[in-house]
């Protein structure tokens, strides 16, 4: 086994952002796929005690939570740094990674993606209250990051950041629902973005499978 291990389940947004940076730093590692019922069993619980994903160890030193994790991958291994040393650029990085979790994963994945693309995979019925909800929230996220962007190649600035990592597999699955295309339209920036964020290896390497 490598001396790098991710614990997750496929498909998860917040397992592909650790996968994302690990792929940006070049890093071999083993990649140990869960099944969704193992997050809140042992061994998973030993890792991670509120039994969610990733895990993660690297030589033995263990962590959670994906935030940090993309910044110890980014401080422990050689390649072009994932964090800007312009301060201002490095608040606006710490900024967009702080939507992504408090308003991005709640209000767009689990109130809209989340519903249309894998609830019924789960056994669950899509919860059209939910998306209703949720629309007027992700309008906001949208115009919020938008506006962050700017006119920068990246979220940040011109080069990618830890918040590219972070929004990048949230907004994949939200460009694929019905809501995603109609409300991601008028987002030309973001939508620049996302077709350099394509370009990119890890991008490619880490692409999930829906079917």
């Amino acid at each position: 086994m490598a001396e790098t291990i991710l614990y997750g389940v496929p498909g998860s947004p917040y397992v592909r952002s650790a996968r994302l940076g690990l792929e940006e730093k070049g890093v071999a590692y083993d990649f140990v796929e869960m099944a969704l019922p193992e997050m809140k069993q042992e061994p998973h619980l030993s890792r991670q005690p509120f039994g969610r994903i990733p895990a993660f160890e690297h030589k033995g030193f263990p962590l959670y939570e994906t935030q940090a994790i993309l910044r110890y991958v980014d401080a422990v291994f050689p390649g072009e740094p994932l964090q800007p040393t312009d301060p201002h650029q490095a608040a606006r990085m710490n900024q967009i990674m702080g939507i992504v979790d408090c308003y991005v994963f709640p209000d767009i994945s689990a109130g809209i993606s989340y519903q249309r693309l894998l609830a019924k995979r789960h056994g669950r019925v899509p919860d059209e209250a939910k998306v209703a909800a949720s629309l007027p929230k992700a309008r906001v996220c949208l115009d919020a990051l938008d506006k962050l962007k700017g006119d920068n190649r990246y979220l940040a600035g011109d080069a990618p950041s830890l918040a590219d990592l972070m929004l990048a597999p949230h907004y994949y699955y939200f460009s694929l629902t019905p809501e995603g295309r109609d409300l991601l339209g008028p987002h030309e920036r973001l939508r620049r973005w996302w077709q350099t964020m394509e370009t990119r290896e890890s991008i490619r390497k880490t692409q999930p499978e829906l079917n």
